[in-house]
C-alpha cells in the first residue's frame, strides 16, 4: 500500500477530524493514530470546534487547545489546526471546507472524517447536502456499530478502497474501523467531578487539568 501512495505524480491528501476535545482523551489519540495508519503519507488536521452550534464547551478555547497540541506531540504528520477557533460565531463544517478549497485547491484530495454517531445527525447541520461538492468522507466507526447513511449524503459514492480517494479530490465514502475504546469527554469531566484519580486520558493530559482545576463542577 505504501508504494501507491508514493508513487509520483499523484495527489496529496489533507485529512480533517475535527471535535470539541473538552477534553481530549485516550480515544481521541488512538482515531488520530488510526487515521495516520490509514493515510500514511497525508497530512492529518486535528481541529478544535470554536463554538459548536448544539452544546457548550465547559474548558476555554485555550485550556482544549493547549490540551490537544500536548497529546498529539510528536505525531508525524499530524498537526492541530486552529482554523476554527480563529473564526468567530458558530462552528460551520461547511465554511470550514471551504476555506481549505481555498487553501488546497480544487484538485486536492480532502478528507473529512467523522464519527458514526455524528454522521447519523448529519441531517441538522448547516447545509450537508453540499459536502460532497467539498470533500470526500470518512466515517470512524466501531465494528458492532451500525450506520444509517442520512438522505443527505446521498451524493456522495461509496468505495472500500481509501486508496481511490487520492485519485479523485471529493465525492466518495468510506468507512474506517476506529479503535473500540469505551470513552468520552463526558465519562471523563464525570471521573473529575468524583476526583477520581485514574482518567483515560494521556498523563500529560491529567496533569493539565489537574494543574489548571479544569471540570472540577462538572
Amino acid at each position: 500500500m505504501d508504494r501507491f501512495w508514493r508513487r509520483a505524480g499523484a495527489r496529496l491528501v489533507q485529512v480533517l477530524f475535527g471535535g470539541t476535545f473538552d477534553p481530549v482523551h485516550n480515544g481521541h489519540v488512538m482515531m488520530v493514530e488510526s487515521l495516520l495508519r490509514a493515510f500514511p503519507t497525508a497530512t492529518v488536521h486535528v481541529i478544535p470546534n470554536h463554538q459548536p452550534l448544539y452544546r457548550a464547551c465547559m474548558a476555554s478555547s485555550e485550556h482544549r487547545l493547549a490540551m490537544l497540541k500536548a497529546a498529539i506531540d510528536g505525531k508525524s504528520r499530524a498537526v492541530v489546526n486552529e482554523i476554527e477557533l480563529d473564526r468567530s460565531g458558530p462552528s460551520y463544517t461547511v465554511d470550514t471546507l471551504r476555506v481549505f478549497r481555498e487553501q488546497f485547491g480544487i484538485d486536492e484530495s480532502l478528507v473529512f472524517c467523522l464519527g458514526a454517531d455524528a454522521a447519523g445527525a448529519v441531517d441538522q447541520w448547516y447545509r450537508p447536502e453540499l459536502l460532497a461538492e467539498l470533500s470526500h468522507l470518512c466515517i470512524l466507526n466501531r465494528a458492532d456499530q451500525r450506520v444509517e447513511i442520512p438522505q443527505s449524503l446521498s451524493a456522495y459514492r461509496w468505495t472500500d478502497d481509501l486508496c481511490e480517494m487520492r485519485e479523485i479530490g471529493r465525492g466518495l465514502l468510506a468507512f474506517l474501523d476506529s479503535p473500540n475504546v469505551p470513552v468520552s469527554s463526558t465519562v471523563v469531566r464525570e471521573l473529575i467531578a468524583k476526583n477520581e484519580s485514574r482518567l483515560p486520558v494521556p498523563s500529560k493530559i491529567a496533569d493539565y487539568i489537574r494543574q489548571h482545576r479544569l471540570y472540577q463542577d462538572a
